[in-house]
């Protein structure tokens, strides 16, 4: 890896530049009271009761149907309601991932940059308020501010002192931050900074700024501000793993640009160790990382050991692992092998073609050529579900999509992508197999969409009333459990603070909010008052 002194003249912010900064930042009092709003009766037959939400996490109800804002909730506590001018989110904590504050940018035109923000904690109370736009992210107690994607794409454009900060929530102390920097990642104790100085005569070659890989930079220091390490023509990425509690803190993902501007190799660097690994591939779980050196692929540890450790090589991808097991990718070009994995037991050195493999959150599941279907923990490599499945009679592939432990399987005697069977499958030793011309003769599509003890559910989407679309949920076994959807989705299926078991995001007639599977409203209210935001978030 090319590895050299910045040459940009990388300042860092003096003590008292760093106060002025922080003094632009305040402490308010708690949210102005709230319009009355409170969890819906339900709608349906009377069933059994829903499961309560008082748990006491933060979520936010967003909707894609009309005009309004999001809101904000407690547990079963409605904290904001927000307007459609207004950005709200949540801002988990990157090492733990618990979540204990949201963000909320509006428009204030009494504000020099006629955008105002605040973090806010689980009460609602403002914790810190900025008289400018500001995206976060929250690492232990420190707290990231940037300016918002628009700007840091363009980091020429309006680039100013403070759209970078640091802030250590525990103590209100304002870190030192480099002059020009525009983004920030927090490995261990260590600050890491993207930089980019462009000179005074700068003229920008196109109208998406290509060039501006010349002048971009990391660099990164410690609390005090002494630099450890600087790169050119580098940026920092990310190891796209903000769900898997077991990845790497203390590592940095360095992405370097050729001297043309096109896209170099990436490598991974810790501040803590001094240690540098090139080749860096992807993330593949359990605090795992894919290295690629001289035509093979390496299976490096980052978080057991003191030093990295290459647990195995491959002549072929390594795209999952799970202690105990790795899935590699065969070439592509081979028609036969095109979507294909194959399956390596590190304990036993058993080799499995796939047909395909598949993650969530906590589990890995795959389903062999030779029928096997094994269900994995992702973090402990616990063997969850464990049984087969008889290809169809002319199998030309099949798809698997894991559900915490269970599994959906669809398989296809056709090149068109047209089901002939969908087997699921439990760790209770549950195998059942429905029809898909049975649920074709209502459903238009059909999908996973949660699993809870009990087991796998999905939804069917069938045409509506003047071409509208209506959404039915269904057990393992194809019965109707709740049906009339406007739409249904696995709430924060993905990502922190999920819903209740058995909860899931839907709308209904003119209601949206988070329902049980007896047809009822944990959470509902009018669709009328609460959707999008203006930077187009349509999350559930």
């Amino acid at each position: 890896m090319k590895r050299s002194v910045l040459r940009i003249g990388c300042a860092v912010l003096s003590l008292s530049a760093a106060a002025g900064l922080l003094a632009s930042c305040s402490l308010l009092p708690p949210a102005s009271p709230l319009p009355d709003s409170k969890p819906a009766q339900a709608e349906e037959a009377p069933g059994p009761a829903a499961a309560p939400l008082d748990d006491g996490k933060l979520r936010i109800l967003y909707s894609n149907g009309s005009n309004g804002g999001n809101t904000v909730l407690c547990g079963n506590t409605v904290l904001y309601q927000a307007a459609s001018s207004e950005t709200v989110y949540l801002v988990p904590d990157t090492l733990t991932g618990t979540v204990r504050y949201y963000l909320r940018q509006w428009s204030d035109p009494s504000t020099p940059t006629g955008r105002a923000t605040a973090l806010c904690d689980r009460s609602g109370k403002e914790i810190l308020t900025f008289d400018r736009a500001y995206d976060a992210a929250l690492t232990g107690s420190l707290l990231v501010l940037t300016a918002p994607e628009q700007m840091a794409y363009a980091p020429c454009n309006n680039h100013a002192a403070g759209d970078c900060r640091v802030i250590d929530l525990a103590t209100g102390e304002e870190l030192a931050v480099p002059e020009n920097a525009y983004g920030c990642s927090i490995a261990g104790s260590y600050l890491a900074f993207e930089v980019c100085n462009v000179p005074a005569d700068y003229v920008q070659e196109n109208e998406w700024g290509d060039d501006l890989t010349a002048y971009c930079a990391v660099q990164v220091q410690d609390r005090q501000g002494e630099v450890v390490y600087q790169a050119e023509l580098s940026a920092l990425s990310s190891f796209y793993a903000s769900s898997d509690s077991s990845a790497p803190t203390d590592w940095l993902v360095v992405s370097h640009y050729n001297e043309d501007g096109t896209t170099g190799a990436d490598s991974l660097y810790n501040p803590t160790t001094g240690e540098e690994l090139t080749g860096y591939q992807q993330y593949t779980g359990a605090g795992t990382v894919s290295l690629y050196h001289d035509g093979r692929y390496q299976l490096v540890d980052l978080v057991s050991t003191e030093q990295s450790a290459v647990l195995c090589e491959y002549d072929q991808p390594i795209r999952y692992y799970v202690p105990g097991a790795a899935i590699t990718e065969p070439d592509a070009s081979t028609p036969e092998m095109a979507g294909r994995y194959l399956f390596h037991d590190l304990l036993t050195g058993e080799e499995k073609d796939l047909y395909d493999a598949n993650t969530d959150d906590a589990t890995l599941a795959i389903y062999a050529v030779d029928g096997t279907v094994r269900v994995f923990d992702r973090q402990t490599g616990v063997l969850l579900t464990d049984t087969a499945i008889d290809p169809v009679e002319n199998q030309v592939r099949a798809h698997i999509y894991a559900e915490n432990g269970w599994v959906w399987v669809a398989q296809d005697d056709n090149d068109n992508y047209v089901n002939t069977a969908i087997q699921i499958c439990g760790p209770d030793g549950t195998h059942k197999t429905l029809d898909p011309r049975t649920l074709e003769e209502t459903y238009t599509h059909y999908y996973p969409l949660f699993s809870t003890a009990d087991g796998l559910y999905f939804y069917g989407c069938c045409n509506g009333p003047g071409s509208s679309w209506l959404y039915d949920v269904l057990d393992s076994d194809g019965d109707v459990v709740v049906s009339g959807l406007r739409t249904c989705a696995g709430y924060y299926a993905n990502s922190v603070n999920g819903l209740p078991e058995g909860v899931f995001a839907a709308v209904k007639g003119f209601e949206s909010g988070w329902m049980d599977l007896t047809g009822q409203w944990l959470y509902a209210e009018s669709i009328f008052a609460s959707t999008a935001d203006e930077m187009d978030n349509y999350y559930f």
